[in-house]
């Protein structure tokens, strides 16, 4: 049996605590997770001896993971930079996932900008924490396909299930200290920056397919592409994009071309016209 510890949160985060804690090879001796994380005593029974903590900071943490005499730290789902003291706690290593093909889409908002740029796949890398973000030696690689009209919510639920694959296919290399490890080269590949509000601004002058990409790419359980309107602002979470909409020569683009009974806007953009389907006003 190793020693584990597990620091994350979000959906595929979930994923991996639940394998970890059901694998009969595993003493899963702590847990760092988010404040308002899906894990609490009554939906996971801790175990006498296992500690889990709440927090928004595991860096804090580092002396009480470093006592814990530890084989591997998986992280997945969590955010913050971890720390030289935790990557040189276990002793086998720090082991995380980022959802890309690495070194490709380094970074932050990744699956974000993916399906903005109308990415038609991606993945999920398993990898060896280091220093530097993302750059760490890679374990594997599993692949999947982003349909052209997947949103965010589709694209994380196969975020997740390649994660399972993962974990499934490799923990046991990984427990007996046999996974394979092939190193990154900082020179190749590229980084990814943290979105703003900013990059949630609809640009109406763009291609009909750019805007449908960038709502799909945010949406829920993303805050939602921003739309300004006939003077209002409006979240958007679901568009389709139309061939033709009648009556509508030489509208501008941004210009609402119509409101029909079901409550859907018909927006023009730069070449044609999408139906704004789910949407709410912010102002």
């Amino acid at each position: 049996m190793i020693r584990v510890a597990f620091i994350g949160g979000l959906t595929n985060g979930r994923v991996v605590f639940d394998y970890l804690r059901r694998n009969k090879f595993v003493n899963l001796v702590m847990t760092i997770t988010y404040p308002d994380s899906y894990l609490s005593p009554r939906s996971h029974p801790f175990p006498e001896g296992e500690s889990v903590f709440k927090t928004l900071d595991a860096n804090s943490f580092a002396e009480k993971l470093d006592r814990c005499a530890l084989d591997y730290i998986f992280v997945a789902g969590w955010s913050q930079l971890i720390g030289q003291k935790i990557l040189e706690s276990p002793s086998g290593g720090v082991i995380g996932f980022h959802p890309s093909r690495l070194p490709m889409d380094r970074g932050r908002s990744v699956l974000a900008w993916q399906i903005e740029a109308g990415s038609k796949e991606s993945g999920v890398s398993m990898f060896y924490y280091d220093t530097l973000p993302d750059a760490g030696d890679i374990i594997a690689f599993e692949p999947f396909s982003i349909a052209k009209d997947d949103y965010i919510n589709d694209v994380l639920d196969k975020v997740d299930l390649a994660t399972l694959n993962l974990m499934r296919a490799y923990f046991p290399l990984i427990r007996v200290r046999q996974a394979p490890r092939r190193p990154q080269s900082i020179q190749e590949g590229n980084f990814r920056r943290l979105r703003t509000d900013y990059d949630s601004l609809i640009n109406w002058n763009r291609d009909k397919t750019e805007v449908f990409n960038k709502i799909r790419a945010i949406s829920r359980p993303y805050p939602g592409a921003i739309a300004e309107l006939d003077h209002k602002k409006y979240r958007v979470y679901r568009a389709e994009v139309l061939e033709d909409f009648p009556f509508s020569q030489g509208l501008k683009p941004g210009s609402i071309a119509g409101k029909m009974h079901d409550g859907t806007i018909i927006v023009s953009s730069r070449n044609g016209f999408l139906r704004i389907l789910e949407y709410e006003l912010i102002e």
